[in-house]
């Protein structure tokens, strides 16, 4: 997204809670100004409103924390991220037995962002950086997540799709993985976006909002037509402990 289409001083705003919540001591305000390149007098009006809210809260000292009102905005992810935290010893379990990395998905927007991986004892495991987002038109995680929309926004996110989505496929292969998912409960994706990398995905109920994606990503020997009902069964296994 190009910087005529945000807003500089929430970007700001944004980087004073970054800045707070990455210290384990009470801050000042001018040094928030200083560290952040912020005018003192825009960086007094930021802190006010952020006081208002109870987003901060303000020691005897002077010096700014974290107040629980943000906490209470986050109160959902904060479900999810314990969730996760509960799935990641099957996580673990399940890289290994499939001996294939394995990740947790979530949609963000127009993206799909790895929010747990695993990699299993092999020199050659192909990985996922925990954070790393991929456009919503690419990939079988990315398809379970795009089942749960109703149509209509489907083909919003598709249009909004980066040209190097459709270098190897078309939109076709992304609506095909859609009904798989939908029709079968698992996808695949089967080197259409990168010729060597190959992946199963199912849906995974993690709380009673958040439905992510289950991936088993492997190299194309892993995928071979009498191994795929294997790899998919070895997921839902897992989803069904």
């Amino acid at each position: 997204m190009s910087n005529s289409q945000t807003i500089p001083a929430l970007h700001k705003a944004v980087s004073v809670i970054e800045y707070l919540a990455d210290r384990n001591d009470a801050v000042p305000v001018k040094e928030l100004s200083y560290a952040l390149k912020i005018p003192p007098a825009s960086c007094y009006r930021m802190v006010n409103t952020l006081l208002e809210r109870n987003w901060l809260c303000e020691e005897p000292s002077g010096g700014l924390r974290i107040a629980f009102g943000l906490a209470h905005v986050a109160r959902t992810y904060s479900e999810l991220e314990t969730r996760l935290r509960e799935f990641e010893p099957s996580l673990r379990e399940l890289s290994e037995q499939l001996q294939m990395s394995v990740k947790v998905s979530l949609r963000e927007g127009h993206f799909a962002t790895t929010a747990l991986r695993a990699e299993p004892s092999l020199p050659n495991a192909i990985t996922s950086p925990i954070g790393s987002r991929i456009h919503l038109a690419i990939g079988s995680a990315a398809a379970v997540l795009l089942a749960q929309m109703p149509d209509h926004e489907i083909k919003t996110v598709m249009g909004s799709a980066p040209r190097k989505a459709w270098e190897r496929q078309q939109p076709d292969d992304v609506w095909k993985r859609i009904r798989d998912c939908r029709e079968q409960g698992a996808c695949f994706e089967l080197g259409q976006y990168h010729p060597s990398i190959f992946a199963c995905s199912i849906p995974l109920q993690l709380t009673e909002t958040d439905l992510v994606a289950l991936t088993a990503v492997g190299w194309p020997e892993d995928f071979e037509k009498q191994d795929r009902e294997k790899v998919a069964a070895g997921l839902r296994s897992a989803v069904s402990a």
